[in-house]
């Protein structure tokens, strides 16, 4: 999969960070700036690196493992490869000081992880170069993954509608007296089916439950009046989907029907306001207002966040990213909750950002409408 991650754009972020050199090494990062997905970063804290000059070639550092699948999928001519790994974590951090001398930049301005590095790799590092000057580098990446390409926003879009077409379906098989286990099962068998390459989560629950937000699948046998609840996401080529859905067993009561009606037309009022050139406050500001006009307190840290590689990404839908001004190709899932008494609701849908609003790209049915398990 080629990423939306432009060189050009990257060094023009530098320049106005004030950095020589920028260095990725977080797995969403490393992907997003390589083009290959190293799995052993996250699967055994194995270091890869990403190296990117303001001036000079690009460097791509990769455990001797992974060297056949970078080759493979990076667009990055000069790969470099060393031998160590998690057994002796600090050998990897000497193979970046040594690339960073090489090129010059052992007293320069660098942006490196620091949420992603250990803080013990940090000091060594800064043992190793104490002329260099460390500065973190995530608001370079923040900035740049926030607006999708393309191809980009296809691949999501589709990902994201194949998810909620999974759930819906499953949905539709579902019986009273079916475990949670059996439809979490199904959902999962279904994406798969229908383009995902692997699980990223699967959070479902159903009765008390619902309750508990992140619930892992048990085998509670769902019967009449009980709320279903899912949040559920897979891999399509590298990046996710993020779909959150609900159900009701039988026939829904007033509470229900009530908590899920405000829930979508809370999650409408955050699409009418998400348009370019909004600020993101006024997005959380329209959305508290409509919480408010509804007789509900909104103290919600956000209403929604980027998705891509990652499944949380900037900026998120809330004051700690209030000044954010948002531009056509954003691409995020809003996901409102409403509580009231035993019925707690909570929905979640993809959408992009354009000159006149939001369009949904993940509505596989009319999400106005609760769904039913008879």
């Amino acid at each position: 999969m080629k990423t939306g991650f432009d060189l050009a754009r990257a060094r023009g972020l530098m320049e106005e960070m004030g950095v020589d050199c920028v260095v990725a090494t977080s797995h969403d990062n490393v992907y997003y700036s390589s083009g290959a997905d190293i799995m052993t970063i996250t699967m055994l804290k194995r270091l890869a690196a990403v190296f990117l000059p303001l001036d000079g070639k690009p460097v791509f550092g990769v455990h001797a493992n992974e060297e056949v699948t970078a080759r493979e999928f990076t667009w990055i001519k000069d790969l470099r490869v060393y031998e160590g790994g998690e057994w002796e974590p600090l050998k990897p951090i000497r193979f970046v000081a040594e690339v960073l001398e090489e090129k010059g930049l052992g007293g320069a301005r660098i942006g490196i992880e620091l949420l992603d590095l250990p803080g013990l790799c940090v000091d060594y590092l800064r043992e190793l170069l104490p002329s260099a000057e460390f500065v973190d580098c995530r608001p370079l990446f923040d900035r740049m993954r926030a607006v999708k390409s393309p191809e980009e926003l296809r691949l999501l879009s589709g990902a994201n509608m194949a998810t909620a077409k999974a759930i819906t379906v499953a949905f539709e098989m579902a019986r009273p007296g079916d475990t949670e286990r059996e439809i979490a099962r199904n959902m999962i068998s279904l994406t798969l089916e229908y383009g995902a390459d692997q699980v990223a989560f699967m959070t479902l629950g159903a009765g008390e439950n619902i309750f508990e937000v992140h619930h892992v699948p048990t085998d509670y046998r769902i019967r009449e009046g009980d709320m279903l609840h899912v949040d559920f996401g897979c891999y399509f080529k590298g990046y996710m989907s993020d779909i959150s859905r609900m159900a009701v067993v039988s026939e829904p009561d007033e509470a229900q029907l009530r908590a899920y009606e405000v829930a979508v037309r809370a999650e409408r009022a955050a699409a009418e306001a998400m348009r370019e050139g909004a600020t993101v406050m006024e997005v959380h500001n329209a959305v508290k207002s409509f919480y408010e006009s509804e007789g509900f307190r909104y103290s919600r840290a956000f209403i929604g966040h980027g998705l891509g590689i990652g499944c949380h990404e900037a900026p998120f839908l809330g004051p700690s990213h209030g000044d954010w001004v948002l531009e056509r190709g954003m691409f995020f899932q809003v996901e409102p909750s409403v509580t009231i008494g035993r019925a707690r609701v909570h929905t979640e849908d993809s959408f992009i950002v354009s000159r006149e609003g939001a369009e949904n790209v993940s509505e596989y049915r009319d999400v106005t409408e609760l769904q039913v398990i008879r």
